[in-house]
């Protein structure tokens, strides 16, 4: 009993002391935007109560007794807030943060604002001018993905186009191919080191070394207007407020070579430069100048991946100079295993058939790494300059082993018998790009100012002897199912290839405002212009070995096997050695004006064109030098409707062109991949009409919803097309008349507490109307062809595309989680010459998971997941196969023809990163 009355004392007086705990809870954000401040910490000071602020701006801090307390709240960039708070009840406050000001001598600048987060990403999204979308700092940090190029499948209305190992490589804008965007580094256009586009490839560029990543979807009159789906527009980091280093290690494996070995080869013998190159035109090639260690391959078992990434930055003199450096490098092993089906078509029906079946597995190493160093000088209130020095460069590093099984020759004793050519590839490839700019923002007077920018840069690609020999063996099986094998002999194709480029640009920048006030109404007038000179060169060398004898037993080692060089010249007419220069002077003239909640951006920009190009093509080819020399008038009208203070609705015309690239006009022809490729001596540019329609809303913390339309109508597009001349089948690149192209974009953020959902899904419908050929059998049992016209979409358009993204973040337990899903939908990848034969790549899912953990005040641990679910990539013909189904029998080709299957495994990463920001 006495214990009873005890236990029913402690409960009342513990009723009593929770009776007397309270809650304090609100939300946090800035005072001059209205953003939420995630991460704030807020507490009561001499005691442990305290909480940070969730992802929209909102806290609670529990069992706080009655009492008065002092409050602080402190966030990075912002001043402190520090009140007495009189706690006697449940209270709710919300509360606001201004940022802080630093004062030095006579001049005030004001507290830089923090480009690397979330809520600045929207800020910028919400005041631009022009359709844009923005990726944080923070958002690429906590993401799956570790190069530009997957970073930006993140952006609302872009895809990707993969490389041989799936890796993400190319930007599609809008269902508009890679050809038509451009990149930028701080706003200035690169060159790229691709051997034959413009467009940049974006795996090229480490992630970590970005301040944010901006895509612009509408051209305004002061940029360059060669974009036709969008600028990408790459922000590398800069020079913190405080002293700041950043340091992350990393190291983790790809599924596929877990399940079997890597294939590598010796790289240390390999000549940089052919033996012509070398040793000059005259010189005749010896077999001894073509060591063999890049054709003996080796196998390892489950190569580890790395990376490694620092940057240290500080502002010195006041905080007037800021210095920031900083580096990345990655060491990954990818691959594939492919499944390939060369197809024709049939001469009675026009459907496809198969004629090989190939099972292709790639081994690549990739050597990833960039660095740069930003100074940034405030020579006072009106003048600044920026100086920026950045060096880029991936090495690849692939084998390729193609097993070919001949369909049509030697065939029916069922799959993997007949005719077997086995081909063996060794690759190099070192791409660097590097680029120095200095820019100047000054304000000349009250009411005028100028900036400007001088660039040079350099893009170069080396693909040094890329070597490929074939070896030949036949399987048949008896009547009792047996198999037996002929001799593994040495083929006629054993090849070595030399490729390299460099592309520089000189270019200077120039951009002057006049403000004014114009009828009450405040204007800006600008006019400006920008002049590029380029440089591009081209040099390509091949040499053919063939077995002496021409049949010659396979011994088991490369290093018995005898040869004789074919043409031991090399091939100096290779029309692929070729010299070309590109001069680009563009002005314009624009007009802001903000009428009440209007606010209107209108103007035009003019850009004059000459290209011109020397091959070392013989005399008789056409093309062989050319000249092409046109302007282009751009006009543009941008209108911004403010209709409260968190909504927005934006309408935009612009005109835009694309030029073709270099590679394209060249009159070569190579055989080197699925099909005969030759060039274009006679495209055109391309250009497009663009119109844009969109709705926004950003809520008070960092959510959004923007949902627009888009219309393209593109004239002279240009495709890479399959066409006929005789009896062979060439790949051109072409322009084919008239195309449309309009969608729907969506894109959703929403947070709630400690959750996040974004997501975005864009619809596209693009058509193309073109002549195809059609094969049949006509009355009197001829066999003849007829053209039709057929109506498809775009190459490389997807009509469906979607991101979804599922987020936790807990600022208190430094804990954040992203489990993100990209969904691409069908498209066309290659065009056929045949009616309705072109080669469909299936929709896909991939799926991909990071995670990052606090373990102390400056060290996270991080685990990045890719391709969890191993979503293959599959191309079709959408036509069945009635000819030789039986040739196939473990494909279904009764509605479809299967021709291409690639799959590339889970890549897992698991790594360390410390922070240190000097207090």
């Amino acid at each position: 009993m006495k214990t009873l009355a005890i236990s029913f004392v402690f409960f009342v007086l513990s009723s009593v002391i929770v009776a007397q705990q309270h809650s304090y809870k609100g939300s946090v954000k800035d005072a001059m935007t209205g953003e939420a401040i995630i991460g704030a910490v807020v507490g009561f000071k001499g005691t442990k109560l305290y909480t940070t602020t969730e992802l929209d701006g909102s806290f609670i801090i529990k069992n706080i007794p009655s009492g008065e307390y002092e409050l602080e709240v402190r966030s990075i960039s912002f001043k402190a807030i520090e009140k007495k708070v009189k706690i006697n009840s449940d209270v709710s406050e919300k509360l606001s943060m201004q940022t802080e000001d630093y004062k030095l001598e006579e001049v005030t600048v004001v507290g830089r604002k923090d480009e690397t987060s979330e809520m600045s990403a929207r800020a910028t999204e919400k005041l631009s001018m022009n359709v844009k979308n923005v990726i944080s700092e923070k958002e690429i940090e906590v993401s799956p993905d570790i190069t530009v190029a997957n970073v930006v499948q993140r952006v609302s209305g872009v895809s990707l186009e993969r490389n041989s190992n799936g890796d993400g490589q190319f930007a599609i804008v809008r269902g508009m191919d890679k050809r038509y965007n451009y990149t930028l580094v701080n706003g200035i256009k690169i060159p790229s080191p691709d051997p034959r586009n413009r467009y940049v490839p974006l795996d090229i560029f480490p992630s970590d070394l970005l301040e944010r990543l901006e895509v612009t979807k509408a051209l305004t009159p002061n940029m360059e207007g060669d974009a036709i789906g969008g600028v990408i527009d790459m922000k590398m980091k800069r020079a913190p407020e405080k002293f700041t280093v950043n340091f992350n290690a990393g190291t983790g494996y790809n599924q596929l070579f877990v399940d079997q070995k890597f294939r590598t080869f010796d790289r240390s013998t390999t000549q940089r430069i052919s033996p012509r190159n070398q040793n000059g035109n005259d010189y005749r090639a010896q077999v001894s100048d073509f060591p063999l260690d890049n054709i003996d391959f080796r196998d390892i078992q489950a190569p580890l991946n790395q990376i490694y990434g620092l940057s240290v930055g500080d502002r010195f003199l006041n905080g007037k100079l800021g210095v920031l450096v900083a580096g990345s490098y990655q060491n990954t092993y990818r691959g594939a295993n492919s499944l390939f089906m060369t197809t024709f078509v049939d001469q009675e029906t026009n459907l496809p058939y198969f004629e090989i079946v190939q099972n292709r597995v790639f081994s690549t190493q990739q050597q990833r790494g960039g660095v740069h160093a930003r100074l940034d000088y405030e020579i006072n209130k009106n003048h600044k300059i920026d100086l920026y020095l950045g060096g880029i460069m991936l090495n690849d590093f692939e084998t390729r082993t193609r097993t070919d099984t001949i369909l049509k020759i030697g065939r029916g004793q069922g799959p993997g018998t007949g005719r077997i050519e086995l081909r063996e590839r060794s690759r190099q490839r070192y791409q660097n790009i590097y680029n120095g700019t200095l820019q100047g923002n000054h304000q000349l007077a009250k009411r005028f100012k100028m900036d400007w920018s001088a660039a040079y840069s350099l893009a170069k690609n080396d693909d040094p002897d890329m070597a490929q020999i074939m070896f030949l063996t036949a399987i048949t099986k008896d009547n009792q199912g047996n198999i037996n094998q002929d001799p593994i002999n040495y083929g006629t194709d054993y090849s070595r290839r030399w490729i390299n480029n460099s592309d520089q640009d000189l270019a200077g920048y120039l951009n002057t405002t006049y403000s004014q006030i114009v009828f009450g109404v405040p204007v800006d007038f600008s006019v400006g212009g920008m002049y590029r000179h380029k440089d591009r060169e081209s040099f390509s060398d091949n040499y053919l070995l063939r077995a002496m004898p021409i049949i010659q037993e396979w011994s088991g080692s490369i290093r018995d096997g005898r040869w004789n060089l074919f043409n031991p010249s090399g091939t100096s007419t290779e029309p692929l050695n070729y010299e070309c220069t590109e001069d680009v002077a563009a002005g314009y003239g624009m007009l802001k004006a903000n009428i009440g909640e209007l606010e209107i951006l209108t103007g035009a920009r003019i850009e004059n064109t000459n290209f011109s190009w020397i091959s070392a093509a013989p005399d008789r080819i056409l093309g062989k030098v050319g000249n092409i020399t046109y302007m282009d008038v751009l006009p543009s009208l941008h209108l911004k409707y403010k209709l409260t203070p968190e909504q927005n609705i934006r309408l935009t015309y612009f005109k835009s062109i694309s030029r073709p690239s270099f590679f394209e006009v060249i009159p070569y022809e190579i055989n080197e991949d699925d099909f005969r490729e030759r060039g274009n001596p006679f495209l055109s540019r391309t250009s497009a009409d663009n119109i844009d329609l969109r709705y926004e809303y950003f809520g008070k913390s960092l959510d959004k919803f923007m949902i627009g339309g888009f219309y393209k109508n593109i004239q002279d597009p240009i495709e890479s097309a399959l066409l006929i001349q005789g009896q062979n089948v060439f790949l051109q690149p072409n322009n084919f008349g008239t195309a449309q192209n309009f969608g729907i974009e969506v894109d959703a953020v929403k947070y709630i507490k400690k959750f996040g959902f974004r997501a975005f899904y864009t619809f596209t419908w693009s058509e193309i109307t073109t002549t195809k050929l059609v094969r049949f059998r006509d009355a009197n049992g001829n066999l003849t062809s007829r053209t039709d016209e057929q109506t498809r979409p775009l190459q490389g358009q997807s009509r469906h595309i979607s991101n979804v993204s599922l987020l936790y973040k807990n600022s208190k337990t430094g804990t954040d989680a992203q489990l993100a899903m990209v969904y691409t939908g069908r498209r066309i990848i290659t065009v056929s010459p045949y009616l309705d034969n072109d080669i469909w790549q299936r929709g896909f899912v991939q799926l991909d998971f990071s995670f990052e953990q606090r373990i102390k005040k400056n060290f996270t641990i991080y685990l990045k997941i890719n391709n969890i679910i191993d979503s293959p990539l599959r191309a079709d013909i959408m036509l069945p196969n009635t000819f030789n189904p039986q040739q196939a029998p473990y494909l279904d080709s009764s509605k479809n023809v299967l021709v291409r299957e690639d799959f590339y495994r889970q890549t897992y990463l698991i790594g360390l990163r410390y922070k240190f920001v000097k207090v």
